[in-house]
């Protein structure tokens, strides 16, 4: 359903407890959005958990149970204590599995037939209009456990559609294939929310897989959720280092603030150098700070031959000593060590010869203040 001004959202999670320790969960999905929640713990639960909470469902492998506080509305409609076949949320993706034995087809229609509401020839109809819907025309009659990762996706987003929710849950479904292979079914996806209004909540732990399908990116750390917004938001003002390293793969240099005018911290590190950065809200004077720039927003100057880096040097650089260099095509990708020992990495367009680029060789990094910030390193509440 295309979204209308003044209706209510798809989803709405009021304090929505996703795991026992961690603070409750507010979230809003809009009509005919998508909206993921990017899980970037690796060996958190998060996920899986909030999967639970939201469909009521339990997967085979957990014992899991649905939260027991705050509140989910589903296009308006609290549907916190409802039953998992009343909330009007449908889900498919690893916690899921498509019945191995049955073919595409009767996978598509379980759901309908277990209700047993309707005649079996409008079951059947329904089937083949999702089976047209998503390309698996040719497998119908092929059972599960026969099919590609492709096609048990789209039999298992076509069992889900066909429940007709008001919200899809889609949880790491991208999980068992290849690269070409999830950017060819995000871009399917994408084309059906598109042309039947869906509300889609995708639930990964892959940067890429948000970046190309949602709307908005919920950034969630083992059940705390540190910041939501649209991806130019989350990568060029991160609310904190976990969700800069996370979304942009940012150095995260440390130091000590010395003064800050106007928005812009100036820090000193501890091999000496002064640095400067666009300053957190909650930074102060003499506080500990991380100091996170993306390695696209570096930059670095090799002395000429017979000059020295101390001559070359000018106020913000830093002193570094080049580990190793790879030329990916269109970028080059270089490791670097600060002279505090820190690891700083840096890509920049191949403007540079593989020669010029020997490990050992020292040079001077820099950046632009805006392209850096600096978060108090105690995590000071916000």
């Amino acid at each position: 359903m295309p979204h209308m001004h003044g209706s209510p959202p798809a989803l709405a999670l009021h304090s929505f407890t996703v795991l026992p320790q961690a603070p409750g969960l507010t979230l809003s999905l809009p009509r005919g959005g998508c909206l993921a929640v990017l899980g970037i713990a690796p060996d958190s639960p998060d996920l899986e958990a909030l999967t639970t909470g939201l469909t009521g469902q339990v997967a085979a492998h957990t014992r899991a149970t649905p939260p027991q506080k705050g509140r989910m509305l589903v296009a308006g409609e609290d549907v916190t204590h409802q039953l998992p076949g009343l909330r009007h949320v449908a889900s498919c993706g690893v916690h899921a599995p498509l019945f191995g034995h049955l073919s595409v087809l009767d996978n598509i229609v379980f759901p309908l037939r277990a209700r047993g509401v309707l005649e079996p020839h409008e079951i059947l109809r329904q089937g083949h209009d999702l089976l047209a819907l998503t390309g698996l025309d040719s497998a119908r009659h092929l059972p599960a456990n026969r099919l590609t990762s492709s096609q048990a996706f789209r039999a298992g987003l076509a069992r889900a559609l066909i429940q007709k929710p008001e919200v899809l849950i889609l949880n790491q479904p991208f999980t068992t294939m290849g690269s070409h292979t999830s950017q060819q079914e995000q871009a399917m996806l994408d084309r059906l929310r598109h042309a039947l209004g869906l509300s889609i909540l995708l639930l990964t732990r892959q940067r890429a897989e948000a970046l190309l399908s949602a709307d908005d990116i919920a950034v969630m750390d083992k059940g705390t959720l540190l910041q939501s917004a649209d991806a130019p938001t989350l990568l060029n003002r991160p609310a904190c280092t976990a969700v800069a390293v996370a979304m942009d793969d940012a150095n995260v240099l440390t130091g000590k603030v010395l003064d800050i005018q106007d928005d812009i911290a100036s820090l000193r590190l501890p091999s000496g150098e002064t640095v400067e950065a666009m300053a957190d809200h909650t930074l102060a004077v003499d506080d500990l700070a991380c100091i996170c720039i993306p390695p696209d927003r570096l930059s670095i100057l090799l002395p000429r031959a017979g000059a020295s880096v101390d001559e070359e040097a000018e106020s913000g650089d830093v002193h570094c000593t080049l580990v190793s260099a790879h030329h990916l095509g269109r970028t080059i990708i270089m490791r670097l060590r600060s002279r505090d020992g820190t690891e700083i990495t840096l890509h920049r367009p191949p403007v540079h010869t593989m020669r010029d680029l020997r490990p050992g060789r020292t040079g001077l990094v820099a950046w632009q203040a805006r392209n850096a910030i600096a978060f108090p390193m105690d995590e000071k509440s916000r």
